[in-house]
Parts: C-alpha cells; structure tokens; sequence
C-alpha cells in the first residue's frame, strides 16, 4: 500500500491523464486501499474541526432531519453522483464537452495545449470540491473563513486522491470510491453517537434521561408534559431539536452551544423547579456563555 501512497502523492504533483489498464478485481482492491488512506486522513482533521468548534469558532451546522434510509441514499449515492459529474468528470478529455467546443471553436487550439491545461484544470476542480463544503456551516465570521483550510482539509485532501481515482481507474470508480467514503462516515457516527446518552441523573425521586440521535423520523416526534404551576413531574419528547426542548421550557439566559436531535424522559415524583432542571443541564450541556 505504501507503494501505492507514493504513486499518489507523485502523481498530485505532477499530473497527467493516462488511464490505467488494470482489471476490476485489482481496481476494487485499490479503491479500497485509497478508502483507508482516506479515512486515516480524515481524522486528524476531525480533532481540529472539534478543537476549533470548542475553542476558537462555533461551527453552526443546520439540523437536518433525515430518516437512515434517506440518508444512507442521498449521500451515499445521490450526493456522491452529484459531485464527481462536476468535479471529476470533466477532468477526462473525452468527456468534457466544454473542452471539446471550444477546442472546435478555436480550431484545435485547446487540445494541443491540453497536457499543460489539465493540471490547472484538476487543482481547480480540487479547490472548489472543498470550498463547496463550507456551505456544510451556517457561519460567516471572519475567524471562520481564515482556519477555513483546516475546516475543509479533508474535503480538499480528497478532492485530488479522487481525481486519481478518477484519471488513473475511470469515472464509476471515483463514484464508488465517494460514497464508500460517506457510507463508512455515517456507520461511525452511527457507532458513536445515536443512542449516545449527554445526560443521565437518576435517583429515589428523579430520572432524567436524554439521548443524542443522528437519524430522526419527524412522523414518530411527540412532546409530553406534565406541569403543575413552575413544578415539572413528566416530560417524555422523542426525536426533537435540543433547541426546540429548552425553549419548551422557557428558560431564561442562553441556549446549549450546539443544536442536535434528541429524544428525552423526565420523570419526578415530588416535582422539579425549572431553574433545578436547568442546573442539572448546565452541568452535563454546554451552554453559550
């Protein structure tokens, strides 16, 4: 695999356009070769996102309330689509049709210049494929766009190995290869996050419990309350914004730092105050100052 590493990272500098003439079996094999390299890359760039989320910049990301089945369809194979037909197909002479014109229209011009264009062509490309991912954030700050490298480094970093893949084992492949990427992202946070309890308290009289999801089903979504005066004994919410929760409650004073889905089940025999629950929160939720 190392071999292969180095043939990527000499290509990227110094690109050219020749297909490989390889079977599927050893196209397979290497896709899923570059698979793990893309991955291994991936998570250094993880931990920086989360150490600027939590230290320098909030990173807004919109609440999307998606189903796993629908999920697992627009970005494993509608999305993944999408992108290569724009970034990544045009990169094949043959196939960008653009070139084609205007090679026609300047009467051959283009296509003898083609070997010193298509460098510029694939960084190009490149670039925009990671900088399309920043509209992934609500942000505008300023601070934001400076560190927007980091936030988008594995996006840019894998806009030039897919163009590999793309250039070096043909168009499916680079499709293939994106959406095995999306696909193994949406298992791990699946693995680490959907069920993930932010908040566990339970004792004779009270039992709070609050779940973190990664996929919803906004048909299943119910809010259930008992209240008496400022006393709260049930509260039952299921596949709900954390936003949406604590402004149910009507909270004074900020919202949590970050917005995610959650389903949630208080119960209290004797009744708890709201500013109570609120301490309770605050001491497993991150709030905005």
């Amino acid at each position: 695999m190392i071999k292969l590493y180095k043939e990527i990272y000499t290509w990227i500098k110094n690109p050219d356009d020749n297909e490989l003439n390889l079977s599927s079996k050893r196209k397979f094999l290497i896709t899923f070769q570059i698979l793990f390299l893309k991955l291994l890359l991936a998570f250094p760039f993880i931990v920086l996102i989360h150490l600027i989320h939590s230290h320098v910049v909030k990173l807004e990301n919109p609440l999307i309330d998606w189903g796993p089945y629908l999920t697992l369809f627009l970005v494993v194979l509608v999305i993944p689509f999408i992108e290569e037909v724009i970034f990544r197909f045009p990169l094949k002479y043959q196939r960008n049709y653009l070139a084609r014109l205007l090679n026609f229209l300047s009467k051959g011009r283009l296509r003898k210049r083609w070997n010193s264009i298509f460098r510029y062509l694939l960084y190009l490309l490149a670039i925009l494929f990671g900088l399309v991912h920043l509209t992934n954030y609500n942000n505008t700050e300023t601070i934001f766009y400076i560190l927007s490298p980091i936030i988008i480094g594995s996006q840019l970093i894998g806009g030039f190995i897919l163009s590999y893949i793309r250039i070096k084992l043909g168009f499916l492949w680079s499709v293939f290869q994106h959406g095995a990427f999306n696909f193994n992202l949406i298992i791990l946070s699946f693995i680490f996050l959907h069920n993930n309890e932010i908040v566990r308290i339970s004792n004779e009289t009270l039992f709070i419990n609050i779940k973190e999801l990664v996929f919803i089903n906004k048909d299943d979504s119910y809010f259930r309350t008992k209240f008496n005066n400022d006393e709260i004994y049930l509260i039952e919410a299921n596949d709900i914004s954390l936003y949406e929760f604590i402004d149910s409650l009507k909270l004074e004073g900020p919202r949590p730092y970050d917005d995610i889905w959650i389903d949630v089940n208080i119960y209290s025999e004797d009744g708890i105050t709201k500013t109570e629950l609120e301490k309770f929160l605050k001491r497993e939720i991150k709030f905005d100052k």
